[in-house]
């Protein structure tokens, strides 16, 4: 399934008081953990990867999924996304394998759910990076005006700065981090 990922990432100072907001305005809907692994053709070592996939590990299956950039403006990205699951997860590897495709990268994330509306915003706990905040809106193409400006509304609701905004994904902050160390 195909779908436009309407999204801002914000970088969380002081995680304990952006809750304590979250949980008068919006609906706690659940923890998880979100451990993802991502794939590609290009030569990692050299430089950051511009295509890959990721598989993100839920129970017994896999969710494959790769976006593609649409615009970024104001602190709000959007993505063309795609996502699938797969049940035979070994014989999916051993395909990507056959194609050529390498781990180039690994994420982990301890997320809250809440939910503003049709809005998902996830406070997340990034291992190596720490705190975000992801205000998410997935919708039809036609639907991506309506999506940034609940995006927005909520950026205001809880009452957000733009300098905390984040532009680059998790994969490439932690690629930076790794390429500093």
């Amino acid at each position: 399934m195909a779908w436009m990922e309407v999204e801002a990432k914000i970088k969380v100072k002081h995680p304990r008081i952006l809750k304590l907001k979250l949980k008068k305005v919006t609906n706690f809907i659940k923890k998880e953990i979100k451990e993802d692994s991502y794939y590609t053709l290009e030569n990692f070592k050299k430089h950051y990867p511009k295509k890959s996939l990721r598989i993100r590990k839920k129970g017994k299956q896999r969710v494959v999924n790769f976006k593609q950039w649409v615009s970024y403006d104001k602190g709000i990205h959007v993505k063309k996304e795609t996502e699938f699951t797969v049940s035979d997860v070994k014989k999916f590897l051993s395909l990507l394998k056959d194609f050529g495709f390498k781990k180039w990268i690994s994420k982990h994330k301890q997320c809250t759910i809440y939910e503003y509306g049709h809005t998902s915003i996830e406070l997340n706990k990034v291992k190596q990076l720490g705190w975000y905040l992801e205000i998410e809106h997935l919708c039809k193409k036609k639907e991506v005006p309506k999506a940034k400006r609940q995006i927005r509304e909520v950026i205001k609701l809880l009452n957000l700065k733009s300098k905390h905004f984040e532009k680059r994904g998790y994969t490439k902050l932690l690629y930076e981090k790794k390429e500093k160390n």
